[in-house]
Order: C-alpha cells, then sequence, then structure tokens
C-alpha cells in the first residue's frame, strides 16, 4: 500500500506541476506548428478540383460525356502582405469550380482545365520593371511567350478530345488581358474543329478598349463596383480597381481562408490613385504596400460569398446561352 501511495503522490505531482519548455523543445514545437500551417495551407488551395486530379482512364471518361472546358488563367503576382502570390489562380480555379456545379445542375458536363499559374505582370513591354512585375514575389513571361504556351495548350487539348474551351482570367492586367484576347484569336484561326471564347469583365474591356467579337465575349458588369462599394464601403476614393484588396480578400476568405495571413483587419486603406501611380511609374515606394482598392474592415467570408456568387453566375449564364445558341454542348 506504501509503493502505490507513493507512485499516487508522484503522478498527482507531476500533473499539478507547471509545464516547463526548455528553448530548444519551444523551437522546435514552434517549427512543427509552422510546418503544420504551411500544409494546410497547401491543402487549402486544392480544395477545387481541375483535371489535374484526374487518373488518365477519368479523363478520358470524362471526355465521352462533354466537349467543354472551363480554363482558368491566373499569374504570380505581389497581394499585398496578407494575400499568397498565386492568390489570381487561386481565384480563377475556385470560381471555375462553382461554374461547373452550375453548369451541371443546368444539364451540361464541363471539366475544368489545368491551371498554369503563370502571366503577364508588367504594363509597358517585355521586361520593363512597372506594373506589379516590380514588387518580390511577381513573375512575368514575354507576350508572345505567354500567347504560343496557351495556344499551343489549346492545340494539345483539341488532340485530347475538347472542342469548346471558355477562358477565364484571375488576373486583369492590361497587357494580360489583351494577350488572353490573343490567345482566343489565334487559337480559333489555327486550329479547326475548337471553339475558344474569352469570357472578360465588361468593364475591363471597357477601360482597354477591347471591342467584343466573336472569340471575346463581354460579361456584363462582371466587377460591378457599386456592389463591392455596398458591401465593402466607400473608402476615400472611388473604386476602380480591386488588387489585393476588401474583395479579394473576401473571396479568398470564402475559397482559401487557411491562405489568409492573419491580421488583415488592421491593413490600412489602399486608394487606387496610389495602387496606379505606383505600376505606372514602376515606382514601389509611391505604393509599398502593393494594394488597391476597395477598404477592408468589413472583409469576410460573407462578403466573399456574395461577390463568388454573383460572378459566378454571371459566368455560368453567359457560357450557357453561348452554348445552346450554338448548340455545342457534345460532339
Amino acid at each position: 500500500m506504501k509503493r502505490v501511495s507513493f507512485v499516487v503522490f508522484v503522478v498527482l505531482a507531476l500533473a499539478s506541476a507547471p509545464l516547463v519548455v526548455c528553448p530548444q523543445t519551444e523551437n522546435v514545437v514552434g517549427s512543427a506548428m509552422d510546418k503544420v500551417g504551411k500544409m494546410e495551407r497547401l491543402r487549402q488551395s486544392s480544395n477545387y478540383q481541375t483535371m489535374l486530379d484526374m487518373t488518365f482512364p477519368e479523363f478520358g471518361a470524362a471526355v465521352t460525356k462533354t466537349v467543354v472546358m472551363l480554363l482558368p488563367i491566373g499569374s504570380i503576382e505581389e497581394h499585398g502582405p496578407d494575400l499568397p502570390v498565386v492568390t489570381d489562380s487561386l481565384l480563377a480555379v475556385a470560381e471555375l469550380g462553382d461554374v461547373q456545379q452550375q453548369l451541371r445542375n443546368a444539364g451540361i458536363e464541363a471539366i475544368v482545365g489545368p491551371p498554369l499559374n503563370i502571366g503577364i505582370t508588367n504594363e509597358a513591354g517585355d521586361w520593363t520593371r512597372d506594373g506589379t512585375y516590380m514588387y518580390p514575389g511577381s513573375l512575368t513571361v514575354s507576350a508572345d511567350t505567354f500567347v504560343r504556351l496557351y495556344v499551343d495548350l489549346l492545340h494539345s487539348l483539341h488532340d485530347n478530345g475538347l472542342r469548346n474551351v471558355f477562358l477565364v482570367s484571375g488576373h486583369l492586367g492590361g497587357r494580360h488581358v489583351k494577350s488572353v484576347a490573343r490567345i482566343a484569336e489565334e487559337a480559333n484561326r489555327e486550329i479547326a474543329g475548337m471553339k475558344v471564347y474569352y469570357l472578360v469583365e465588361s468593364e475591363r474591356a471597357a477601360q482597354l478598349n477591347l471591342i467584343p467579337n466573336a472569340s471575346l465575349v463581354l460579361l456584363d458588369r462582371a466587377q460591378n463596383f457599386p456592389m463591392l462599394t455596398e458591401l465593402l464601403g466607400p473608402g476615400t476614393e472611388q473604386a476602380a480597381c480591386a488588387h489585393a484588396d476588401g474583395s479579394e480578400l473576401s473571396l479568398m476568405l470564402h475559397y482559401y481562408p487557411n491562405m489568409v495571413r492573419p491580421g488583415y483587419r488592421k491593413l490600412p486603406e489602399a486608394p487606387p490613385s496610389h495602387f496606379f501611380a505606383a505600376i505606372i511609374a514602376g515606382d514601389a515606394t509611391k505604393n509599398p504596400s502593393g494594394m488597391g482598392g476597395l477598404p477592408f474592415d468589413k472583409a469576410s467570408a460573407v462578403v466573399g460569398k456574395k461577390i463568388a456568387d454573383y460572378r459566378t453566375h454571371r459566368i455560368s449564364e453567359t457560357i450557357k446561352l453561348l452554348l445552346t445558341d450554338r448548340q455545342q454542348i457534345h460532339n
């Protein structure tokens, strides 16, 4: 009995003692938690399936059911201190995942294509250090390389049985948007038996003087700055862009909450004029945060869902009209 009592006493004493962690152990634990956090963010980024998740028999079976592909186009570009550089690509994939489901609800099957991520992030010309390309982490390619890469990809998708492809870009830089329009035009000219459409926000098309045609289709009021202002507040300037701002933050909180860095509610307002002044001049000191657009204090996953629902409805309804008008749902 004495031995049992002694053991009980020791166990109780240890249980009530404060936990002391040596600095070395604390560093190991902290490092392990950092790795867990990174793994969670990576896992979060793969929540929305594309053809990359398919086995080749699964892809082959999918193409027997549909010849329609939704192809996300993004960029690797700074998105302020709170969002990852792959934000544009992630959002394009997630939005098209929603569009895929909305089309399926209407009896139209579609495959979400492979995200290549790379885009054009400078504005004055190939390799100029302006646009967002002047910020660390922003990558770019020449316009001709970008166009050729995607046209070649479309050739390959055609060889794999796809016939109707809808391009949707999460990145809206000027040279990038114009180059995506070139992709659709050149693919339609080069690839017999395939129809490629670039679906572009009507507001951005107007800013860039892009005229709709057989390969460039407007998404009517898809940006909808009045709606964004109503959801997030007017800020000190009229909304003219939405880069790493309250609206993109809200979309990320909705689709990829674990990818958003903490402290975003304390971010200062990022006026559009500061953003434009920096990217035009190629001078990051004019806008050190890299952000520009709507305020952050009302940003939330709820707001993000409202924006996402509005945008994906616009995209899916446009696709349905195009497919119905041309009867291109099947071979």
